[in-house]
C-alpha cells in the first residue's frame, strides 16, 4: 500500500534513449520544479554515477527496462544487493513488458512498474501521481 511520508527530492531517470530523457526532464519541471534531476544512459551508467558519488542519492529512480549494457532488471538487481541503494525506491519505466517480467521486477524490489506516455501531459499527469506518493518501505 501507498502512504505520504515525505517529498522526492531528488530523481534519476535511467533510459538510453535521449529524446525520452529530454521529454521527461520537461515533464518533470512541469509536475514538480523543484526536484533535483540527474539522468544516466543505461545501468552501468548509473550505477558507476551512483559509486562514485557523481550524482546525488536519489529518494527515487525511474528505470528503462531496455537498454545496452546492462537492462533495468540487472540494475535493479545490482541497486538492491548494494547497502547503499537497497532502500532507494524504484520505478520501472518501459513502454510495454508482460506480466511474467513485471513480477520478476517485483520479486527484486520494485515499488512500481508503469508504461511510458505517448503523450508529454500523460507523462506531467504520472510524475505528479507518483510524486505526491512516496513508498513505505
Amino acid at each position: 500500500m501507498w502512504f505520504v511520508t515525505k517529498k522526492i527530492s531528488t530523481l534519476l531517470l535511467v533510459d538510453d534513449d535521449q529524446d525520452d530523457r529530454f521529454l521527461f526532464k520537461e515533464a518533470l519541471a512541469e509536475a514538480d520544479n523543484s526536484v533535483i534531476f540527474n539522468e544516466a544512459a543505461n545501468g552501468a551508467d548509473a550505477l558507476e554515477k551512483l559509486v562514485s558519488g557523481k550524482v546525488l542519492l536519489p529518494d527515487l529512480i525511474f528505470l528503462d527496462v531496455n537498454m545496452p549494457r546492462m537492462n533495468g532488471l540487472d540494475c535493479l538487481k545490482h541497486l538492491k544487493e548494494n547497502v547503499r541503494f537497497k532502500d532507494v525506491s524504484v520505478v520501472m519505466y518501459s513502454t510495454s513488458a508482460s506480466d511474467d517480467y513485471q513480477k520478476e521486477c517485483f520479486n527484486h524490489g520494485a515499488k512500481l512498474f508503469i508504461e511510458k506516455p505517448s503523450d508529454f501531459w500523460q507523462l506531467c499527469d504520472k510524475l505528479k501521481n507518483v510524486l505526491k506518493t512516496a513508498f513505505q518501505l
